[in-house]
């Protein structure tokens, strides 16, 4: 007995030992900070590049984007010149540009990519048939082009939408990035006569695709949303005070129809019922004013500017300088765009 006694200690020490480790774990997990949230780091570019001249310099561009370690390249439409073909070569070679990318990269089609092919200079395509070829090149798989894809959703997922391939979304941190195909000329918007049957489809697509990405954010309670599309929609042309569109707009007011009303519409609609930040990011629009911007367009019906909308315009048609967009997580105003340089072209 008196050996037993003895032993005891010894034998008890090892579960001893685990009983104190067990008891302080969850004291230690506690005092240990928790991580914080990443800072994440995304190119703008747009209308690049023109002509294959620029490709090489566009092709450094990318590199630069990695060796500054930035998370994302977002391309808001505009790979080839508004006077260059849209040949399957030609596309197909600014295909294989973006996909090299060292860093995941998000396209989506702007006017000069499919819906000007109809004008002579560019091949007198069909507007259609040069999307599809679009879908087929740049939006095969359900994630970005680059070297280092990522899965992202497509609208195409929806079996009503099975065609609209180019519209996306994609999470990053406590942002919503969405994409939507609205191109530069009036949206599309065809003056001839008769049903304006690609305009109407793709209008009802982009509807339900930003409602449902606004839905999305409200449900997961993130912090902001980015709206990519390459058209400049025109927020200062008194959209506001027109009524709904009618055949009378075209043949008895004598006034262009906008091809970007539902889309402002709905903007102003979404980003009042949202709580987080909205930022629409698209290329310069033509005319004295084209180049970087940062602004806050919309108002609300009262005709109060809305502090949660901003737009930023991308310069255009140049490799020598781009925008950064640096998210911070967690923080009333999530979103800052800066103007960089690039590297000398070569």
């Amino acid at each position: 007995m008196n050996a037993l006694r003895r032993a005891l200690p010894t034998l008890l020490l090892p579960w001893l030992c685990l009983i104190a480790m067990a008891t302080a774990a969850p004291h230690a997990l506690a005092a240990r900070p928790p991580a914080k949230p990443q800072v994440v780091r995304i190119a703008l570019i747009a209308d690049l590049p023109q002509w294959p001249a620029a490709e090489a310099n566009m092709a450094t561009l990318l590199e630069h984007f990695a060796e500054r370690k930035l998370n994302l390249v977002i391309h808001a439409g505009g790979i080839k010149g508004d006077t260059e073909s849209c040949s399957d070569a030609v596309l197909g070679s600014r295909q294989q540009l973006l996909n090299q990318s060292p860093l995941p990269l998000i396209y989506v089609p702007g006017e000069t990519d499919w819906s000007e092919c109809r004008l002579p200079v560019n091949g007198s395509f069909d507007p259609v048939e040069r999307l599809n070829r679009l879908r087929e090149l740049f939006f095969p798989e359900d994630a970005t082009l680059g070297r280092q894809s990522r899965p992202l959703v497509r609208q195409s997922d929806q079996a009503l939408f099975r065609s609209f391939r180019e519209n996306m979304r994609i999470s990053v941190g406590d942002v919503l990035i969405v994409g939507l195909n609205v191109p530069g000329d009036n949206n599309h918007y065809r003056d001839e006569g008769g049903r304006n049957s690609e305009f109407e489809d793709r209008r009802e697509a982009n509807r339900q695709w930003l409602a449902r990405a606004f839905s999305v954010a409200r449900q997961r309670d993130l912090n902001g949303i980015v709206v990519v599309a390459h058209a400049d929609p025109h927020f200062a042309n008194g959209w506001e005070k027109r009524g709904r569109p009618t055949l009378l707009d075209g043949f008895m007011r004598h006034r262009t129809r906008d091809g970007y009303l539902e889309f402002k519409r709905q903007l102003r609609d979404l980003s009042a019922r949202f709580n987080g930040q909205v930022l629409l990011v698209h290329a310069a629009g033509g005319g004295p004013d084209s180049g970087f911007g940062i602004d806050k367009p919309l108002r609300d019906a009262a005709g109060k500017v809305m502090q949660n909308f901003t737009r930023v315009s991308l310069p255009s048609s140049t490799v020598s300088q781009w925008a950064e967009l640096v998210i911070t997580p967690a923080v009333a105003s999530p979103f800052a765009v800066v103007l960089k340089d690039a590297p000398a072209p070569q």
